[in-house]
């Protein structure tokens, strides 16, 4: 798991590419240099498909430690649109378990 806050943004989406979609998905063809931070991930662009995005979304958790749990799922996916999308999802996830940490000493 990583701590989204020791990394800049623009590692966070090359940590997306690499760890969550090429590597996590066994894509063969693609490597993370293919992918476009605005690229679509479903339908046109990448092409992934329904089983893709619920291993991406068990990838959040194994990678970041965000979970999706209780997210309506027209929110999530709006997250899932692309890597920059993915990117900010983790990073507010992220900052919202800081917070709540910092406020009551729990996550």
């Amino acid at each position: 798991m990583m701590n989204g806050h020791l990394i800049s943004f623009e590692d966070m989406k090359q940590t997306v590419k690499e760890k969550l979609i090429v590597e996590r998905l066994e894509l063969e063809d693609v490597t993370a240099a293919d992918i476009g931070d605005e690229m679509p991930l479903f339908g046109e662009g990448l092409g992934l498909d329904s089983v893709e995005a619920f291993e991406v979304m068990v990838g959040l958790e194994a990678v970041f430690g965000v979970m999706v749990e209780g997210i309506p799922a027209e929110r999530l996916r709006e997250h899932l649109t692309n890597v920059t999308s993915i990117a900010r999802f983790v990073e507010a996830s992220l900052r919202e378990q800081a917070d709540r940490l910092a406020e009551t000493g729990h996550p």
